[in-house]
């Protein structure tokens, strides 16, 4: 059986001053209590970025406040999210 693991995941905007609608970012589940995982997503804009969260699991509000929070600044976690290894690795590209 696959364990949950929760943790938060980071968002980085790859290019800091650059457009946040089209831009790029990279996306790190980090387990609470573990080391930072060296996989990454990445994603294409927001309506990618909304997807991933979507299927991460994540709440229509805490994905709205992650656009929020990434308008004004590069780096975003969203906290609370448990993922099994096996979902980690489908959300994947």
């Amino acid at each position: 059986m696959d364990r949950l693991a929760t943790g938060f995941l980071r968002i980085t905007r790859v290019h800091g001053h650059i457009d946040p609608v089209p831009a790029e970012y990279q996306i790190v589940f980090v387990p609470l209590g573990g080391r930072l995982h060296d996989r990454h997503a990445l994603c294409q804009g927001l309506d990618g970025l909304t997807d991933f969260l979507g299927r991460a699991g994540v709440s229509l509000p805490e994905i709205e406040r992650a656009w929020q929070n990434l308008m004004k600044r590069r780096i975003y976690s969203v906290p609370r999210v448990s993922l099994t290894r096996a979902q980690i690795e489908a959300l994947r590209p």
